[in-house]
């Protein structure tokens, strides 16, 4: 995707501050959210059942993605957006920390935290994807933004683990999070003009009545394409994914024995190691092409799945194991992530707000799935359940991936290699 003067496209840092959005979200919802809401909500309530739809509401409220990434596109609004996610999502740790547990607050908090969150993401890959760059700067661009997140992720979970040694309470780490959140979102606001300019010289303000009529009336047909198949595997992933990551808290204390320090720490371990499997996806993208990526991120994402659930099903599994196994199911979300919204601008026929939106959205739907499918899980079966609805799931998206994804995968590069002849 290029636009005016290639040589300006082409040259550029891979790194700009608007980026610091993804660093927020990444110890906002990787750390503060995972690692604070499902323990806060089980103790105010005593259900884990109760956590699990607590991360539902945050994942449903995440399938606005796409009206988000429309309205975007729309009315040249991706700075505003992107903005108000993240401001959203500091009022939204400060919501939490003055709830004391309402049941109502906390659901209504939910809607706040989970629409941020969606905010974020839909627009986020925008400021690159619709701004005309060069491949490889494109490139570079997708991997440092995507790079923010771990090393959010390490910082918050850091952060909360020093919180929670030194035996602060949840309402206090609620206000460390939001802190840090507005710290987050002072640095986008002021960052993100020139990023956003970019994509206005770039999206059309509105289309003519026959191209929307077009859309309209092709969205059907759009469903039941390659895209709409890729839609179902991001949905089958995420339900694993997330369902593990919403009880992640509660799975490696009940399950292994892991105390709430020690699991802090491995989230902080996790995104560091992110941090090193982002190189990889990005020079592994770089070289082979996103739908390599994103097959490879599944294929670990069961592995460690798949081996969670083994270990749960021992006595006194060694905590070793158990931990390198979460780490391995991590490993993989960086490969998922970085490929996610390429290998969906590759085979959707919309724009790329509008793709970008519809990969939150599914992820959002499978995430939803996920949190109400594990909560009533753990409470009914126990907490190793998650980790084998997580092995299902997965199973089936690989599955999709090689059926379906990859024949179509070969006859778009036939496609490209004749054009290009």
């Amino acid at each position: 995707m290029t636009n005016g003067n290639a040589d300006q496209q082409s040259k550029g840092p891979a790194f700009e501050w608007w980026m610091f959005s993804f660093f927020g979200f990444g110890a906002g919802f990787s750390a503060f959210v995972s690692l604070l809401i499902p323990p806060f909500v089980t103790e105010a309530t005593g259900n884990a059942a109760d956590a699990g739809v607590v991360m539902a509401i945050i994942s449903l409220a995440a399938v606005l993605g796409p009206v988000l990434g429309g309205f975007a596109d729309k009315y040249r609004a991706h700075r505003l957006v992107l903005n108000l996610g993240m401001f959203g999502m500091a009022l939204a740790f400060a919501a939490y920390a003055l709830s004391a547990g309402d049941s109502v607050v906390t659901a209504l908090d939910a809607i706040l935290m989970g629409t941020s969150i969606a905010a974020i993401n839909a627009v986020g890959p925008v400021f690159i994807l619709g701004a005309g760059l060069s491949q490889t700067l494109q490139a570079k661009r997708l991997t440092a933004l995507n790079l923010m997140a771990p090393i959010g992720q390490v910082v918050g979970g850091a952060l909360l683990g020093a919180a929670a040694a030194a035996g602060w309470s949840y309402p206090q780490r609620f206000w460390l999070s939001a802190a840090f959140m507005l710290v987050s979102a002072l640095v986008v606001l002021f960052s993100s003009g020139k990023a956003a300019a970019r994509i206005h010289t770039d999206t059309p303000v509105k289309a003519s009545k026959g191209e929307e009529s077009a859309k309209t009336t092709g969205l059907k047909q759009v469903m039941i394409s390659t895209f709409g198949v890729y839609l179902l595997i991001l949905i089958l992933s995420s339900i694993g994914n997330n369902g593990i990551n919403a009880q992640i808290a509660n799975i490696l204390p009940n399950v292994y024995g892991i105390d709430q320090t020690t699991t802090s720490g491995l989230i902080s371990l996790a995104g560091l190691l992110s941090i090193v499997a982002m190189f990889l996806a990005g020079a592994w993208m770089g070289r082979s092409g996103a739908t390599v990526d994103i097959t490879g991120g599944n294929i670990i994402r069961l592995v460690g799945a798949a081996a969670m659930a083994l270990l749960g099903l021992a006595a006194d599994a060694p905590v070793l194991l158990a931990a390198g196994a979460m780490q391995i199911f991590y490993f993989s979300n960086s490969f998922v992530r970085l490929a996610q919204p390429v290998v969906a601008v590759r085979f959707a026929t919309i724009p790329a707000g509008a793709a970008s939106g519809w990969v939150i959205g599914a992820s959002a739907i499978g995430s939803f799935v996920g949190s109400l499918l594990g909560g009533w899980l753990a409470d009914t079966v126990g907490f190793n359940a998650i980790n084998w609805m997580a092995v299902v799931s997965i199973g089936v998206a690989v599955l999709l991936i090689f059926v379906n994804l990859w024949p179509a995968e070969r006859q778009k590069r036939k496609e490209e290699a004749a054009r290009s002849a």
